[in-house]
């Protein structure tokens, strides 16, 4: 940084406190000496005690002028015996602004009862006044105060020392205001001078702690080389993976190790003659090597299809950097052998591919029997309900009626099973649409408890309702979100004992619309909960095994939320119950206007 673009305050010294602090300390020693220098005139100053004796005799004035002047020696003594470190500064300049303030205070007052003569007195203040700007290292400001106060002093005692004018008293005051102004400049320059000789001595410091650490790098820069190079043929011939040092001007093999040799079948006699462009396949080759080399893509890995000497065609990772090898540019190739591992990605896109057609084949397979199936189901329900009500007469034997209650309960039970497979079926193929309208949640809720409270009564379980007031009005497939609801309230209801409470909690949340299902039963271990959302799978809990079911609940209420936008998460505790919660976005309330919406607005 040049020297102007240090800011200095109107003293000299620098804006900088810290610049300051260090320069105070760089130049401690020489500050020192200066007050060294003082000090034999506060000697002469303390002896001039006897002069205050031969004028004033042994009195309380001569008294209080020796003790001002023995407070001026004092006082530098200690900063110059006691206070010797640059931490001390404050307490050193402190020792000397009081040897100047004893000066101010005693010289006025002994010429003034000495009664010394008036052009003496004007010119000892005179030298009094440059040994404060030469000589003294308090700061400038201080200084100037107590030179102005001296001065001050000196013409409130001019007129006891002899006769004098206005007029001799104004230039009396223009000489000492030209002396104060000499000697501000004075300490100003020699002030600037000294921070400017800092500053230029700082920086070829700075220069020359920059210069000893470049050099040092560079031995180390040149002692790295030389291990380097002389560890690079070991490492080069060492290493497991296929490298090669290539001439970027004539395509040649500078160097192989025996890993690449290796990879390409490549004698080392035959190596020094090789041009890597052979090792091209020829559908390869349009100038992609030459792209990858000139344009000195260093480090960006490249898969080529390459050619062995036997004629093989194997899949390389190329990855390349310039290099210097003895003397000349080289460009440093390393190489991967991936065709095994092409061959293994590519059967297992395959086998993807394979999968992913067979399970498309399978939902279309699935969506097209349960439409098949239902139709004929639809008739046993109805002709068994028909059966079962008697509508056309009386059948007879009452156990006729049972077999009839029979056919329709298991038929109901085989078309809720189609339904949900069909309905897994459209979802895993793409083919589920939502008829979306408003609807109310209250009345989704109730109607969905209302077909499962017959099993629950039947179990002695009680459900609870929990539900917003005023209702919410929601965006949403009313036949799907019921559908949902009423799985989860009939696994609920089906694993809970008998006695137990099964409760449906629903709260607008701060991010999301959550409708739970809780219920007491036996719980979900927690590395059961994924088996427990994927189809046609059963929990190996006892549950399980004494009640009915496909494994279908679970799966077609979770797909039938995530369709809504939403998501349906399990928590469940062994022994103590489980609870399912279906989060659906905020944006489906109707009416409802987001927290950081209502702050825009």
């Amino acid at each position: 940084m040049p020297e102007e673009a240090y800011a200095f305050r109107w003293t000299g010294e620098f804006a900088d406190a810290r610049l300051e602090a260090a320069y105070i300390r760089a130049s401690w020693d020489e500050i020192r000496s200066r007050l060294n220098a003082v000090l034999v005139a506060v000697y002469v100053f303390a002896a001039w005690a006897v002069f205050d004796f031969m004028a004033l005799g042994f009195g309380w004035e001569f008294a209080a002028l020796l003790a001002g002047r023995l407070g001026a020696l004092a006082a530098i003594t200690v900063a110059l015996r006691i206070f010797k470190t640059a931490d001390s500064q404050r307490s050193f300049m402190l020792s000397a602004f009081v040897t100047q303030l004893c000066v101010v205070i005693v010289a006025p007052v002994s010429l003034y009862l000495g009664e010394v003569n008036f052009a003496a007195a004007l010119l000892s203040i005179v030298v009094i006044l440059f040994a404060f700007y030469i000589g003294v290292p308090t700061r400038l400001a201080p200084n100037l105060v107590l030179a102005s106060a001296l001065c001050l002093g000196f013409v409130a005692i001019a007129p006891a020392l002899t006769e004098i004018d206005t007029f001799t008293m104004m230039q009396i005051c223009l000489l000492f205001a030209v002396v104060n102004a000499i000697g501000v400049e004075m300490v100003r320059a020699a002030n600037r001078l000294r921070r400017n000789g800092f500053i230029t001595l700082m920086h070829q410091q700075e220069l020359y702690e920059r210069l000893k650490k470049e050099a040092e790098g560079r031995e180390e820069a040149e002692a790295n080389v030389r291990n380097t190079e002389e560890s690079f043929q070991s490492l080069f011939h060492a290493a497991p993976t296929p490298i090669a040092l290539v001439d970027p001007a004539t395509f040649n093999v500078m160097q192989a190790n025996m890993a690449a040799l290796h990879l390409f079948g490549l004698k080392e006699e035959d190596r020094a003659t090789t041009d890597v462009r052979s090792f091209f396949d020829a559908q390869d080759l349009p100038s992609r090597i030459e792209t990858l080399l000139a344009s000195s893509r260093a480090g960006t890995p490249v898969e080529f299809r390459m050619k062995r000497m036997d004629g093989n065609v194997i899949h390389v990772i190329v990855s390349a950097a310039t290099a210097h090898f003895q003397g000349r540019r080289a460009l440093l190739i390393g190489l991967q052998d991936v065709t095994a591992r092409r061959k293994e990605a590519e059967a297992l896109r395959d086998a993807r591919d394979q999968a992913t057609a067979a399970s498309r084949s399978k939902s279309e397979f699935l969506a097209n029997m349960s439409h098949e199936l239902r139709t004929p189901l639809n008739a046993i329900i109805g002709f068994s309900e028909a059966l079962e009500r008697e509508l056309f007469g009386p059948i007879g034997s009452p156990r006729y009626r049972e077999y009839a209650e029979d056919i329709h309960d298991s038929g109901v039970h085989l078309l809720s099973l189609i339904n949900d497979i069909l309905d897994l079926s459209k979802i895993e193929a793409g083919h589920f649409k939502l008829h979306e309208d408003e609807a109310d949640l209250n009345h989704i809720v109730g109607a969905a408890t209302r077909i499962v409270r017959h099993r629950a009564q039947q179990a002695n379980i009680a459900i609870e309702l929990s539900l917003p007031e005023p209702s919410v009005t929601l965006v949403a497939d009313e036949r799907a979100l019921k559908q949902v609801l009423i799985n989860l309230v009939s696994n609920a209801v089906k694993f809970s004992p008998d006695g137990s409470l099964v409760r449906i909690d629903a709260q607008i949340r701060p991010d999301a619309l959550r409708i739970s299902v809780a219920d007491e039963g036996t719980g979900i271990a927690e590395a059961d909960i994924p088996l427990a959302l994927t189809p046609f799978t059963q929990l190996d809990g006892s549950l399980s095994r004494a009640h009915e079911g496909t494994g279908l609940g679970l799966p077609l209420a979770k797909h039938l939320t995530e369709l809504h936008e939403g998501s349906l998460t399990i928590e469940s505790t062994l022994g103590k119950g489980t609870t399912v919660h279906v989060d659906l976005p905020l944006s489906r309330i109707v009416g409802h206007t987001a927290p950081g919406e209502r702050a825009a607005m």
